[in-house]
Parts: structure tokens; sequence; C-alpha cells
């Protein structure tokens, strides 16, 4: 079957490293890797993993501002501010992880660690995507209006109502997710909505709870 990501599955694979590794970036990477029908990609969502891409930038360079002068205060610089509350907390990880280790090792890692990624984000963009589908300006805000009732965050709203779209024309895929806000029971519960109950929906699998 194919696959529609939403942006979790695709930066917990690219962030997939020995500096901060995790199970569920160790699953989406091997999900990606070991590829199975073709992958989709939404418009959207790929603006949202570039837009990643810079905001990591941000987050290590923080967390090497505040290992080359300890007096530095995340909480102070308008960069750190702009991060959003998941990313604060991992550059707080990462830094307390690299706390005591010389400022030369820990740019080197950390510039590494963010070549690894958007090396792993270029390669997935560029060779393992098949077709693109369900541009911005196209969706449909009165879909996006009817699913933004059921409490997921804009963009969110705007990833699934891309994958809703691009289900309408093509067999029956994967929406691939590992997020806590795309649940089964809330899934099932949207589709029952009579406004929207003859639309096809893709099939939602969340790497997030699954083994």
């Amino acid at each position: 079957m194919d696959s529609f990501f939403d942006t979790s599955v695709v930066i917990h694979y690219a962030s997939f490293s020995k500096l901060l590794e995790k199970p569920l970036a160790k699953k989406c990477y091997n999900y990606i890797k070991n590829k199975k029908g073709k992958f989709l990609l939404g418009y959207y969502i790929e603006g949202e993993i570039k837009r990643r891409i810079k905001n990591r930038r941000i987050m290590y360079q923080e967390v090497l501002n505040k290992i080359i002068n300890s007096i530095y205060e995340f909480d102070k610089s308008s960069l750190f501010r702009s991060l959003n509350d998941r990313d604060k907390k991992t550059a707080k990880q990462i830094y307390e992880l690299s706390k005591g280790k010389k400022p030369e090792q820990v740019k080197r890692n950390l510039s590494e660690d963010q070549t690894v990624f958007e090396m792993q984000i270029e390669t997935f963009l560029k060779f393992l995507i098949d077709d693109r589908l369900v541009e911005e300006e196209n969706i449909r805000k009165e879909l996006l209006s009817i699913i933004k009732e059921y409490g997921c965050n804009h963009a969110d709203c705007m990833v699934l109502t891309s994958a809703i779209q691009a289900q309408e024309s093509l067999a029956i895929f994967y929406f691939v997710a590992a997020d806590k806000h795309f649940n089964s029971n809330e899934y099932d519960f949207l589709k029952k909505d009579p406004r929207i109950i003859e639309m096809k929906f893709p099939k939602l699998k969340n790497l997030l709870y699954e083994d």
C-alpha cells in the first residue's frame, strides 16, 4: 500500500542519530528505509519539513551559545523563544547531555548531526518521494474548517486536509503519522461526520502506537 506522510514521520526519520537516539525515530527510519509502495507527500508538508530544518539550526546554535557561555539564558533569546515548546525541551536536553564537554567538540557534534539530518531530508525529498500532491493554495477551506472543529492545531489540520483531498482520486493509501494528535478513535469519529461521511479516507497508520 502507498504511504502519504505526516511531517512527524519524516522529521523522526531524519533525526535518527547517535546524538539523541529515540525508539520512535528508529521506527520511522526503518519504515522509510524499508520502502513499500509509492511515497506521497503534500506540498504543505514539504514546506513544514523545510521550516523544521531552519528551526533545528536555531536550536543547535542556541545550545552552542550556552555551552560557550554558561550564563547565557535561553529564555532571554528571541531566537530561542521563537521555537515551539518541543524544540525548547529538546534543546535543553541536548545542552544537559553536552554540558562539561569542550565547545569545539560540541560544535563538531552538533554540526555533524545537523549535516546528517539535512542529508537525510534531501535524500527523502529527491529520491524517495514518488508524487507530490495538493498544492497549499488548493487546500479546501470548507474541509479544513470541519477538521478544525475536532481540536487539531492548524498545522495538523492542514496536513490531514491534504491527505483526505489526495485520497479522493487514488486507491486507498496509508496516512502515516508518528504524532499523538492523530489517534484512531478521533480519526474514526471524524470519518462519521455527516458533512464528509461520503468522502474516501486514507487508512491511518500511526507509528507512535505500533510495536
